[in-house]
């Protein structure tokens, strides 16, 4: 009895249309309340293709977002790497600036050198002087009539080699070995503007280390004649190629002797 009972739930049964027979009127609609077959799987295998066609369509529209994306920007940017901490300048577009690893020479009494002194001024466009947050209409010119280069011809020069860098530590430099050899203060030091200058220069490198501050740290070591641990000031740096900016300097810099007597506007 019980088996007899279990077969009834065992049976593929199999749904047929009922059809009313009573009525032949054509006028009457009739409505087929059952489909023939298996109507659950028929359902499933539907809901099945619905959702596979919507993921391909969601595929290929995120394939076709990623190739237009792709064509509106370079596939490979230049100084990717140093453009997130530095502001924009025409140099990151134009040329790669290696970096290296080095350890300065922390060795102290090193005598001074007499490096890097030119001051040299480049020329860029309207564009580029926006780019830089800078407002053209005040950015110097060079002047047409005199230079022959067009109306869209700005004066810049590399702040790593004049006021906020080089030139100061050079500044700063003559002032400490006024009485090394080769060593003439630019100014008197009786001169007030003398002292206005030094103290520009010394604040301007703080704010250009305090914004440049590096995270690598220094080791201590016992010396002799030294109550406590000394620092090791010969560290490991990773550095740009400082020679690839002068020699990019070089290249796109004017005449030096004509921009001497380059009138005042």
């Amino acid at each position: 009895m019980i088996l007899s009972k279990l077969k009834l739930f065992s049976r593929d049964y199999r749904f047929q249309t009922l059809r009313p027979k009573t009525y032949e009127d054509p006028e009457i609609e009739t409505e087929e309340l059952l489909t023939d077959g298996n109507y659950a799987r028929r359902s499933a295998s539907s809901n099945a293709w619905i959702y596979l066609t919507i993921a391909n369509l969601a595929n290929l529209g995120i394939t076709i977002a990623l190739i237009f994306s792709s064509q509106h920007r370079p596939l490979l940017e230049i100084n990717a790497g140093l453009r997130p901490v530095s502001w924009w300048s025409p140099i990151l577009d134009d040329i790669e600036i290696p970096r290296y690893t080095t350890m300065l020479n922390g060795t102290l009494f090193a005598k001074p050198e007499n490096q890097y002194e030119k001051v040299l001024t480049h020329v860029i466009t309207r564009e580029e002087i926006i780019k830089l947050a800078k407002d053209p209409e005040t950015a110097a010119r060079f002047d047409n009539n005199f230079w022959e280069m067009g109306d869209d011809a700005y004066m810049v020069e590399l702040d790593m080699m004049h006021v906020q860098q080089i030139h100061c530590l050079n500044l700063l430099r003559k002032a400490a070995f006024r009485d090394y050899p080769r060593y003439n203060p630019e100014m008197d030091p009786q001169d007030k503007m003398w002292w206005i200058h030094l103290g520009h220069c010394t604040d301007m490198l703080l704010q250009n280390i305090q914004c440049n501050a590096n995270t690598e740290i220094l080791t201590l070591a016992w010396v002799e004649d030294r109550g406590v641990p000394w620092p090791d000031f010969s560290v490991n740096r990773k550095c740009r190629d400082f020679n690839t900016l002068v020699h990019w300097q070089h290249e796109h810099a004017v005449n030096l002797e004509k921009f001497d007597r380059m009138p005042v506007p």
